[in-house]
């Protein structure tokens, strides 16, 4: 069974994309027509792109593509002949590349060996009069500009004499210089920002490695965490999971001026100072060791709450139909009756509340770096019925005596609460335990006092 649904679906995919390859086609047609000779040849494109062997777009990209290339051609000539040497080039480079997408198709283009023999001679001279003018920009130390026409070289000819060096030069240079002011100016997260996208691109540049390492050492805040307090008694437990929360957190952050120091964690530092190649050169041990802040906290609400299940009986219906037929109409009649019954709905309420106040406090100048509150409420419900007996038929009500009819009696038999019971039947009947909401609302305190102190800049 599921093999012709696959086969279905396969043959409904194909009949698709051959439509989609016809109407490309017909666009194609009508653009030829109206001689727009650039928009056919891109229908006609798209046409193969969908089926690579629709003949009607196959003759004609051969048809209005090779007109687009002899147009072009005489362009090329035309623009090279006024010693236009840019146009000369670009037009060239972009029926080359028309003339490459028709072939992915079988569909070969000619472009003339006189638009060939203008090209050759124009891209080695347009190559040069760009460098050049770059050459001069950078003299000029006008980085931005040689930097354009230095990215336009190497994608024309990459190894071109050192336009490689140059484009480095252009893109390094104002970043090197503007990090050495950053540095003079004590901002050095930015400094360091500045020698990492040199280092990222291009490995090395000057003493970019060497200044990148000093930046980091003097932004780098390290960050011994005090045990975290609780305002209530025997909280011991849940102080203790939000200060793990906190320090897990810290230590996962990618954010390379804040390290955290503990006893669990001066090995790790240690290591990571070893590896050079990762944070920059070799920072000094004795500094990284050395508490830049001191991070505490305090649980400051607790509240829990661990509902008990209530259980409440209700009185329904059980809905019974039974069909008759007429003898002489033939007509089928549905006869509704109803039986009194009782079912059981249950209801249950987690609750937690946990608030954390937090403060890093700098150890040279004993200033607040950063402070906060948070508040974080995590709550289950769950309602949900049973029914000992045909859920399907079970219909919502009110009776007074279980064995004889009363004129308040009532049976709610429409959609509305009838989907409604049905839906309690259905429902989860499992609450959210405590211990994973108490999780939750830790995890959660937890994200937004280390998202607070990463955000934490004191450059800005």
């Amino acid at each position: 069974m599921n093999r012709i649904i696959v086969i279905s679906l396969s043959i409904i995919i194909l009949i698709g994309i051959g439509c989609a390859s016809k109407r490309y086609a017909r666009k194609g047609e009508k653009f030829e027509k109206a001689g727009l000779y650039e928009m056919a040849t891109d229908a006609y494109l798209q046409s193969l792109a969908k089926r690579k062997d629709n003949i009607d777009a196959i003759v004609g990209l051969k048809r209005a593509g090779q007109h687009v290339v002899d147009e072009n051609c005489t362009t090329v000539v035309k623009s090279y002949q006024v010693d236009d040497l840019k146009k000369t080039v670009y037009v060239y480079i972009k029926t080359d590349s028309l003339r490459n997408r028709a072939s992915q198709y079988g569909v070969e283009l000619t472009i003339s060996d006189v638009a060939t023999q203008c090209f050759n001679d124009a891209k080695p001279k347009y190559i040069e009069k760009q460098y050049s003018e770059a050459k001069a920009l950078l003299d000029e130390e006008k980085f931005a500009e040689a930097e354009n026409l230095l990215s336009e070289i190497k994608k024309l000819q990459p190894d071109f004499g050192d336009v490689q060096e140059l484009y480095k030069i252009s893109k390094c240079e104002p970043l090197y210089r503007q990090a050495k002011q950053y540095m003079n100016d004590a901002l050095y997260r930015k400094a360091y920002n500045n020698l990492h996208k040199i280092i990222h691109e291009f490995n090395s540049y000057k003493d970019a490695f060497e200044l990148r390492n000093e930046a980091l050492q003097n932004a780098l805040i390290t960050i011994k965490v005090n045990n975290f307090t609780s305002f209530y008694p025997n909280t011991s437990n849940i102080t203790t999971m939000v200060q793990g929360a906190v320090v897990g957190k810290l230590n996962n952050l990618n954010n390379p001026f804040i390290k955290l120091l503990d006893a669990n964690n001066s090995k790790q530092i240690i290591d990571e100072q070893r590896k050079s190649d990762m944070v920059g050169g070799n920072l000094e041990i004795g500094k990284l060791l050395t508490a830049k802040a001191i991070l505490s906290g305090e649980v400051t609400v607790l509240q829990i709450s661990e509902g008990n299940i209530y259980k409440t009986e209700k009185k329904g219906y059980l809905r019974e139909e039974t069909k008759t037929k007429d003898p002489k109409t033939g007509e089928v009649k549905v006869n509704v009756s109803y039986q009194k019954t009782i079912y059981y709905t249950y209801e249950q309420e987690n609750k937690v509340s946990i608030a954390f106040k937090f403060q890093l406090t700098s150890t040279e100048t004993g200033a607040v770096m950063v402070s906060d509150y948070f508040l974080s409420s995590k709550s289950d419900y769950i309602e949900y019925a049973t029914f000992n007996g045909p859920g399907e038929k079970l219909v919502p009500g009110y009776w007074e005596k279980k064995d004889s009819k009363s004129s308040n009696d009532v049976v709610y038999d429409d959609i509305t609460n009838v989907n409604k019971l049905h839906r309690l039947l259905n429902a989860r009947r499992q609450i959210t335990s405590i211990n994973s909401l108490i999780n939750d609302a830790v995890d959660e305190l937890a994200m937004q006092a280390v998202k607070k102190i990463n955000y934490y800049n004191p450059e800005k």
